[in-house]
């Protein structure tokens, strides 16, 4: 008997953990991923160019768009492979809803400086927007003596601000 007794309750504590384990197991699986960010808001460039100090400020990529409920901060991030001539280096700047570049404003100037290979460089700006649709754009200059180039290759940005 008191085998008998013992066994429904090792029974019993085995079926409400098995029970708990489904419980989880069901929560963990019907949790759905994050989307992707959306293609306005970010993407890619494969073709190069070069850039130097007599042209000015360049479109590193395409716009990024944003539309966000309420006033906050939007995260703005920038990658790129690239070259720099010895004594010369690449500035960074956005533009915010079409404004000219702003460099310095909102995150690092120096996106690229000179180094033996070409090298991916990444960095990110915190805007500030309100409520509302926002574009940003990054751009480069080159800093440096009339002869000095840069090139840029591949290069990626993104635009996310906080959407719930």
């Amino acid at each position: 008997m008191k085998r008998i007794t013992r066994w429904p309750r090792g029974r019993t504590a085995g079926a409400a953990a098995l029970g708990a384990v489904a419980l989880l197991a069901a929560a963990v699986t019907s949790v759905q991923p994050a989307g992707a960010v959306p293609a306005a808001q970010a993407g890619c460039q494969a073709a190069s160019f070069g850039v130097t100090p007599a042209l000015g400020w360049l479109a590193l990529t395409a716009p990024r768009t944003v539309t966000v409920g309420s006033s906050q901060l939007i995260k703005a991030e920038v990658t790129a492979d690239a070259g720099v001539d010895a004594g010369a280096e690449l500035r960074l700047g956005w533009s915010i809803n079409g404004s000219a570049p702003f460099e310095g404003t909102f995150g690092p100037a120096n996106f690229a400086d000179h180094q033996e290979f070409f090298e991916t460089r990444s960095t990110f700006a915190l805007i500030s927007v309100g409520a509302g649709t926002t574009t940003v754009q990054p751009f480069v200059r080159l800093s440096g003596a009339a002869a000095k180039r840069a090139t840029v290759l591949h290069r990626c940005s993104s635009a996310e601000g906080n959407t719930s």
